[in-house]
């Protein structure tokens, strides 16, 4: 078990996200005006409108302690680091949730363990999900997976 000393740490990329991912991310949710941030990355704290943990370090009004597959609010964008790499069954029911609530879900995802990994377990790719992302841009250590939803 890993708790929010580790998660409120600063982590070195690729772990934690660089301007570079911050940009990517920004480019996909382009027009969003309402975005879920899963976790609560800081690196990406000039994203999102509300973000969602169960345990939140952020000292922010916009974070919610809650679990990411009970959201049943709508969002523009769901946005989510590292969220897809825990257990394959929370990235199926995190998925499952986005595609509910949500027109574009956007999260990176580590493409194989890296040593300085502390907690994750899977490292999906395109065949892995029920529902196909509709863009994948691969890096080395990474992915960004992006499903646009019929919302």
């Amino acid at each position: 078990m890993v708790d929010r000393d580790y998660w409120s740490q600063n982590h070195p990329h690729p772990l934690a996200p660089n301007q570079h991912d911050v940009e990517v991310y920004q480019n996909f949710v382009a027009g969003s005006q309402s975005i879920l941030l899963l976790g609560n990355t800081p690196a990406l704290m000039s994203l999102f409108t509300t973000a969602m943990d169960s345990d939140p370090f952020l000292d922010d009004p916009r974070v919610i302690c809650q679990d990411w597959t009970t959201n049943e609010l709508q969002y523009d964008a769901i946005i989510g680091d590292g969220v897809l790499n825990f257990t394959a069954e929370l990235a199926d029911q995190v998925l499952e949730m986005a595609a509910k609530h949500c027109k574009v879900f956007v999260a990176r995802s580590f493409n194989h363990r890296l040593p300085i990994m502390r907690i994750a377990d899977n490292f999906p790719v395109v065949s892995d999900f029920e529902i196909t992302p509709t863009e994948t841009l691969k890096f080395a250590d990474y992915s960004f997976f992006v499903w646009r939803f019929n919302a």
